[in-house]
Parts: structure tokens; sequence; C-alpha cells
């Protein structure tokens, strides 16, 4: 039996939308839609019917929901199944980039499990950007790290670290990127967990721990950089509020990417700052908040300028993820700074443009691809050459196999076997 969306988040958006809210409650009623985004420098993946997404060039909306993990084109890092709302990063990647105007950007996304929003970044950042995808909660950062050996952009760094350590190494990064953990209520038309845990004890741990995170974040960023700040939730207490936060306490500027009239998205409720709502009875996706400050040339945090943590102390018990799962992640949190590293063969495999004559490649039929991907044995030509071959799927590497003579070893990564058949 399905949960139905909690009579308090009603009333808030009543109150917040006026008029509207009739509209924006039946939107909530309607089955998500389903969209990818291609990975700009792996060409191959193609989507029949498929219809673009207005505010990003590479993302599309697909008439039905394929079974992705047997589409071997996922594993292989041509295309990422997102919410169509999330891929604006591409497109804020893009315009911060233009204001940059270098290549060797030093990028930091802060909460980036699974790492959709770290490769909408990627696909908009020039080649030569150094990024950073930090994960705190140990349950999801192998997520995180296989997604992004799958995107194949070389220069990424997985870290599994709290935002305060970031904030001791000084002003590093150009952008920063912290798309927080937040009470979920733009995701309640896809997540039961977000409608039987929504409630305004949520949203005030939530906002408390965005803020804290945010400081952390700031302290990190290099004059003259940008901060992009987003949840998947409505209220305004995490969004609009701590907006206000950024720019009163924090010091940093509002930025307006000015994004088109026809692209639907909302502007900011009861705020004159340049923020923005994508709200589903206006844009085909799910909720999102998303904001972007720039910090001055001359800004900088002088003795006693950086917030007091007793402003937004932590509500005693455990905050949940923006899942709705790992409740302890946040709780009595000792920082790790050990990087981890992603399986080496693999990683340089699935690298973009990966052309290393050493290993012959051998390209695989679908079913065949569906085959490694289960971690199953191969039967294959008996003319392929004996050692490590490289088997790939309408040209795009897929991982190693050893042919020893009398067998195939498949040596696809235990933990990314398929299991689905």
């Amino acid at each position: 039996m399905q949960i139905s969306i909690p009579d308090g988040f009603k009333k808030m958006m009543q109150e917040l939308l006026g008029p509207e809210a009739e509209e924006f409650l039946m939107a909530m009623d309607k089955s998500p839609v389903t969209s990818v985004r291609v990975n700009n420098r792996k060409p191959g993946a193609g989507f029949p019917g498929a219809t673009r997404v207005k505010w990003c060039d590479s993302g599309f909306y697909l008439p039905e929901r394929p079974q992705f993990v047997l589409d071997p084109l996922l594993h292989a890092g041509a295309y990422y199944v997102q919410d169509a709302s999330s891929m604006i990063y591409q497109t804020l990647a893009e315009i911060i980039a233009g204001q940059l105007k270098k290549n060797n950007l030093k990028v930091l996304d802060l909460c980036a499990a699974p790492g959709g929003k770290t490769t909408a970044m990627i696909n908009g950042l020039p080649d030569g950007a150094d990024i950073v995808a930090n994960e705190i909660s140990v349950k999801r950062v192998g997520a995180l790290r296989e997604n992004l050996c799958k995107w194949g952009y070389r220069p990424v760094k997985v870290t599994n670290r709290d935002s305060s350590s970031f904030a001791e190494e000084g002003e590093i990064y150009d952008i920063v990127a912290v798309d927080a953990p937040c009470s979920g209520e733009g995701m309640m038309r896809k997540d039961e967990d977000a409608r039987s845990q929504w409630s305004p004890a949520l949203i005030a741990q939530c906002a408390a721990l965005q803020k804290e995170i945010l400081s952390n974040a700031v302290q990190t960023l290099k004059p003259g950089g940008f901060l992009i700040y987003s949840t998947c939730t409505f209220n305004r207490e995490e969004n609009e509020l701590n907006a206000e936060f950024i720019k009163n306490n924090l010091g940093l500027v509002p930025f307006d990417p000015e994004f088109p009239v026809e692209w639907g998205i909302m502007n900011g409720l009861g705020t004159d700052l340049p923020v923005y709502r994508f709200m589903p009875h206006h844009t085909n996706g799910e909720g999102l908040f998303v904001a972007v400050f720039k910090k001055n040339i001359d800004a900088g945090f002088s003795e006693g300028s950086v917030p007091d943590k007793n402003l937004f102390p932590r509500a005693k018990n455990d905050l949940k993820d923006r899942n709705g799962k790992d409740k302890k992640a946040h709780k009595n949190f000792t920082p790790k700074t050990k990087e981890l590293d992603v399986i080496p063969e693999i990683d340089r495999i699935l690298e973009i443009g990966y052309n290393d004559e050493k290993y012959p490649k051998v390209e695989l039929s679908l079913e065949e691809a569906r085959c490694y991907l289960r971690r199953e044995s191969l039967r294959l030509s008996r003319d392929i050459p004996a050692g490590i071959i490289i088997v790939t799927y309408k040209g795009l590497p897929l991982g190693p196999a050893k042919n020893i003579g009398s067998r195939i070893n498949n040596l696809y990564p235990k933990a990314w076997r398929v299991l689905q058949r």
C-alpha cells in the first residue's frame, strides 16, 4: 500500500503556493518521468523516441523505462540515469566555467554520492578540470566510486571525509558544489521513505546540518570562486532561508545564472535573491532548489567572523540521509582523510579515449556482454590471442578478461556484478 502525502506537508505547500497549490499537489500524484543524460565524451548511446530536456542539451526523456541494468552501454559509462531537474548541474558548470575562463579548474563536490551531479558537472566542464568527489557516508561511497569510474573522466579523486576537514585546508577550489542532505520532499512521488519520514523536526535538523556544511564549504572556496547550493526539497527553511544565510552570514554574493523563462523554472519564494525552484507542476522532473553564489576577490574570514556553530546546533536524535536509510552517517563521525582508489585496471580501461594497443580488444554481442557483466564464463572465438583482453560493446570498453586457452576468465569486478537476468 502506497503511503499518502502527509497532511502537514500539504498544508505547508498550500501556504507557500496559494492558488497554485492544487495544481502542485495534483502533479505530485503523477508518476515520475524517466530521463537519462548521455556522456559527452563517450558517444554511442541512442534512445529512439526520446525528447530533449530543455535545460540540458545532453539530457533526454524516454517514452518508457527500460531495464537499464541489462544495457551494457550503461555500464560502459555512455549515459547516466538521472532525474531531469538535477541535470541543471551540467548547465551551471558550463555557465560558471564561462565566467572563470580557464581550463585547470579545481572543483569539489562535497556531498557527491551516488555521482549524478558530479558526472553532470564533468559534462559541462572543460578538459583539464581536477575534481574531488566527496561522500561522508561509508555506505554510499562505493556506488560513487563505481559510477565515476564508469563515467571515465580521469582527473577525479574520490574521498570519504567530513566537510570540516576540507575547511581546514583553506581556499583551494574554484567551484564547490553542496547538494546537501535534506528532508527529501522533492522525492515524495517516487520514494515512500520521503513521505513516511517527513516532519517539521526533520526539516529543522536538515536546515541546521546544511548551515554547518555550507560554513565549511565557503572556507574551501577561492576568492572569485563559485558555490552551488541545492536541495531536493520544497520548504523555505532548507532553501531560501539558507540562501539568505549564505549571503548574510557567510559573505558570498548571489550570482544569477539567468535561466530562460521558457524553461519553466520558478523563482524563489519570499525572497529577492536570484534562486530557483524546479516544481513538478511547471517542469518535467522532480523537486529541486538551486542557488549560486560568488566569493568576492577581497573576501575572507577575519578573526571571529566564522559563524558560531551554536547558531545551528544538531538535533540530538540521528539524522537520516537523503534516502532515509543511513541514520548514523552524521553522528559522532570521525573524519577520514584516506583517499579511496578505484580498481586500477578497470579505472584505466574505462577511461575516456582508452586505446592501449598492448591488450587486444574483443567486441561482444548483446548477450555476450550481459554474460560478462554477470561475471559468467564467456565462450568466444578460438582465434582470440592468449592473455589479457579488453572486451567491448558497441566499441566502448567494459573491462578485462583473460584467455588461458582452455577457458576465458572473467575479470569484471565482483562488487559490480549484475545479478538481474
